[in-house]
């Protein structure tokens, strides 16, 4: 005759973890240190879109609304896009859209401004960096590698077409 016993598996407590793994990342409001520009301000009627520039110019652009446009939105010094990811400087020094939350180690979250001559600014620099990735650039708020150039981010108006 074929007996079946029953067993029983018994695990220390401290192998279960006690609570479940939750994504970290930054809930805060970090603002990069000074004031921003003159004239400068922090909250902006409507969406709008940047294209980086060499050479700015206070002529602001409109173009068409396609649907991988990247459609912006400034609230008292928060950057949000129309998927509600929050515009951060993260810890590579990226500028990038994460979230909500922003990117665990995220640098800054806040503390952007749209300027009279229709440039971005975040806290007081207009300058950031573009560096080739591919077929493609990243943007930056420092110069993180000799292949990278100076750029400003200039405002792009939409319009439905």
């Amino acid at each position: 005759m074929l007996s079946l016993g029953l067993a029983i598996l018994v695990i220390p407590s401290l192998l279960i973890p006690s609570t479940l793994c939750v994504p970290q990342g930054v809930t805060a409001i970090i603002r990069p240190p000074g004031a921003s520009p003159p004239g400068c301000v922090d909250s902006y009627a409507g969406a709008f879109g940047f294209q980086p520039t060499d050479h700015p110019s206070p002529v602001v652009e409109t173009q068409c609304f396609q649907q991988n446009s990247l459609k912006m939105f400034l609230n008292k010094g928060l950057l949000v896009d129309h998927l509600g990811r929050i515009g951060s400087i993260v810890a590579n020094r990226q500028f990038q859209f994460d979230g909500p939350p922003a990117q665990a180690g995220a640098v800054y979250t806040g503390g952007w401004s749209v300027c009279p001559d229709n440039l971005i600014a975040l806290g007081p620099q207009k300058q950031f960096y573009a560096c080739a990735s591919g077929d493609f650039e990243n943007i930056y708020d420092s110069m993180i590698a000799d292949y990278c150039r100076p750029i400003f981010l200039k405002i792009v108006q939409f319009a439905e077409c």
